[in-house]
């Protein structure tokens, strides 16, 4: 989760709370916490208070969670920085992915590649989405754990980081609404 998104949980979260505890304090008698909040008009029906209480109870949970989610969820990175006595690397998402993307192409006879990383920081693990089209009508098992090895070797090769999981999708030709075939000769 990046930091701007964790700041607006943060804050809509703490918003609910309060707004929870007004809502309870505006509604219910409470010796302390009613004359703090308003001078309002509060009420003895049953229902009214049955029901303050439960719409209450359901946003502080619900503002609960979220603050316990923006306080634990792990971080997501657009980069991952290596830093050593000799000075600060950074490499970015998006290399990775384009050289992950040429050497698949290469290596793969494959079409429309697309893939996705999500690294974390924390623990310095990558989690790979591989999309391509098979354009050889290869056997697609075969092709997908070659594709899955050549990432593994790639990731490790370029940033020395744990590959926590590659989960690759590769399409035949025939299914493919993008028919591009491998590139041949062309006989005029």
């Amino acid at each position: 989760m990046n930091k701007f998104s964790r700041l607006m949980i943060w804050i809509v979260s703490l918003i609910g709370i309060a707004q929870s505890v007004w809502l309870v304090g505006l509604v219910i008698p409470i010796d302390y916490l009613s004359p703090v909040v308003t001078q309002t008009i509060q009420t003895d029906t049953p229902w009214m208070m049955i029901g303050a209480a439960i719409v209450s109870a359901v946003v502080a949970l619900v503002s609960l969670m979220m603050l316990i989610m923006a306080i634990f969820a792990p971080r997501k990175a657009d980069q991952l920085r290596f830093e050593s006595p000799h000075g600060r690397l950074s490499i970015s998402k998006s290399a990775v992915e384009k050289i992950l993307q040429n050497r698949i192409m290469t290596q793969n006879n494959v079409n429309h590649v697309t893939v996705k990383l999500r690294l974390r920081t924390r623990n310095r693990v990558v989690r790979v989405s591989v999309n391509a089209v098979d354009k050889l009508n290869q056997d697609l098992v075969k092709l997908g754990e070659e594709i899955q090895n050549n990432v593994v070797d790639e990731i490790q090769q370029l940033m020395d980081v744990e590959v926590k999981k590659v989960r690759v999708k590769v399409t035949p030709f025939e299914a493919s609404s993008r028919r591009e075939k491998a590139s041949r000769p062309r006989v005029v």
